[in-house]
């Protein structure tokens, strides 16, 4: 039972992070399912705490997507330069072995992402700086960040717990 709790619990965290790229569902809810998986798999700890306020977090990235218009919500341009850049953000707060710097360096990824595809010729609609750029930003990047942090967490107390097993 554990074995499968682990492979399922990957497959939605990975799922999480392709679903910020395709967004059929918000992909906060399948990456925050994945991490409840892997910790009832008893594979990982995750601090209750910590639960708690991802589970605030999802909670408000499903509502504030909920109620934005149905084609913002679906829309996927622009969603392939914020995750890859948002992953790449997490994987260099994740070398510092801190939270604070995962979840910065995600955000920091996220805009930079954002940025690059504003100069693009597709993203040239978004008129980077104005208010639309901000609000498409925010619209594909606040979910973005909130699924790679899961990832970036799920991936860091593994470690832990890898390395815990190995003393």
């Amino acid at each position: 039972m554990e074995i499968s709790l682990i492979i399922a619990g990957a497959i939605l965290m990975v799922g999480g992070i392709y679903l910020c790229i395709r967004p059929y569902v918000p992909s906060v809810i399948a990456s925050y399912g994945g991490l409840w998986l892997l910790q009832w798999s008893g594979a990982v700890s995750v601090p209750a705490q910590a639960l708690g306020y991802w589970g605030a977090m999802v909670f408000l990235v499903f509502t504030i997507s909920s109620l934005q218009s149905p084609a913002l919500t679906k829309a996927t341009q622009g969603t392939v330069p914020i995750t890859l850049t948002s992953l790449a953000g997490m994987v260099v707060g994740l070398s510092l072995a801190s939270y604070a710097a995962m979840i910065v360096g995600a955000v920091v990824g996220a805009v930079a992402g954002g940025i690059f595809f504003a100069r693009t010729p597709k993203g040239a609609a978004l008129h980077f700086p104005s208010k639309r750029f901000l609000q498409y930003l925010c619209a594909k990047g606040f979910p973005t960040v909130v699924s790679v942090s899961l990832l970036g967490m799920a991936l860091m107390v593994a470690v832990v717990a890898i390395r815990g097993a190995q003393l």
